[in-house]
């Protein structure tokens, strides 16, 4: 006996099922699964069947019984037996400890060969695709995940079930803001813009008003000015983005944000660094749920941070993100926070100001 999958295009009438169901039954099959999908060509049925020897005729039997719409097979493995509503359950209970593994889970989900973050480089790719066996699954306005299956193509049933598990572990798209602004607790209105290398001068101003003590917590080392490789990645866009804070009507910043690319795709590294007068006043964590709305933008499912156990402050922005601390070696302490806690609102997480935000700083 072998495990085979067998799809096939049904027509859409009373007894179809049945006729093919007997078809497999006196060629031997035991069917162990099935599965019903919408595609454009109508209804496609997938059975998982237990088969004595060749396949070959029992998909002959059902092809003949399906004349209209094309037959595959395609041999199954055990661990594909089951319900499909348990597997997502199960993938969706795992994506909750690890939302970064939203590749492998959508493989999983949907039995591909591949799945890879990629970046979304139009406004025409945004919308669900499905273009044969390989299929983009968006998760945010400019991430997603490429998945691609080479025995057989996606049907828009797959591209359903792919949209739902990433609508369950990742926020909504949320309100395009119409400013760029972000408020303190004492209801001071800061501005924000993505930096420039004519802001780098300013920059250095801001790190040499800040105590040795807030720059080794933003750097954990002494420096009194930025360094050539540090002010290229500043103001580089293909490593991250980085927010100089403004008050209204001032040209010298107060605070920097940085959200960096790392190895990891579906994760960002965020920073922040507060002038010390300005400390204590919600700028940080303001700027930090800035920062979280724009890697639900770029399809992150992740924010990290790397600090020391003295920079409470830090520690206590990235726990109002929903974060988990643990130690990573001496006084170093990691910082992980799923973004789709980040953005809830309440006591732990942000109110949720998304949509495009990273584009909004490029402007002006």
């Amino acid at each position: 006996m072998g495990l085979w999958r067998i799809r096939t295009t049904v027509e859409d009438r009373p007894g179809e099922l049945a006729g093919i169901v007997d078809a497999l039954a006196r060629c031997g099959g035991n069917i162990v699964g099935l599965s019903i999908h919408t595609d454009v060509s109508g209804v496609v049925d997938e059975f998982v069947v237990d088969l004595p020897g060749d396949h070959t005729r029992a998909v002959d039997a059902v092809a003949e019984r399906c004349p209209s719409g094309e037959t595959t097979a395609v041999p199954a493995l055990r661990r594909e037996v089951g319900d499909d509503a348990t597997r997502a359950l199960l993938l969706t209970a795992r994506l909750r400890a690890h939302p970064n593994a939203l590749p492998d889970a959508l493989a999983d989900l949907l039995l591909a060969d591949e799945a890879r973050w990629t970046n979304l480089t139009s406004q025409d790719e945004v919308a669900d695709t499905v273009v044969g066996t390989a299929m983009l699954v968006p998760v945010g306005p400019l991430r997603g995940v490429l998945v691609r299956r080479r025995s057989r193509p996606f049907t828009w049933t797959e591209s359903s079930r792919a949209d739902a598990l990433v609508r369950s572990v990742m926020p909504s798209a949320g309100p395009v803001p119409t400013g760029r602004t972000v408020s303190t607790v004492d209801g001071a209105d800061l501005s924000l813009r993505q930096v420039r290398e004519a802001d780098l001068p300013a920059l250095d101003g801001l790190h040499r008003r800040c105590s040795p003590e807030t720059v080794r917590g933003r750097y954990s080392t002494g420096m009194r000015e930025l360094s050539p490789h540090m002010r290229q990645v500043f103001c580089d866009p293909e490593r991250g983005l980085t927010l100089a804070v403004r008050p209204h009507g001032h040209e010298e910043p107060v605070a920097l944000g940085h959200l960096m690319y790392t190895l990891d795709p579906g994760a960002g590294e965020i920073a922040l660094l507060v002038e010390d007068a300005w400390q204590g006043r919600g700028v940080g964590t303001a700027l930090a749920r800035v920062l979280a709305a724009t890697a639900a933008d770029w399809g992150l499912a992740e924010l990290r941070a790397e600090t020391t156990l003295s920079n409470t402050a830090m520690l206590r922005v990235m726990r109002r993100l929903g974060a988990s601390v643990r130690p990573s070696g001496g006084a170093q302490v990691h910082a992980r926070a799923p973004v789709a806690e980040a953005l809830q609102p309440g006591t732990r997480g942000g109110q949720r100001r998304g949509g495009q935000v990273a584009r909004l700083m490029g402007r002006g």
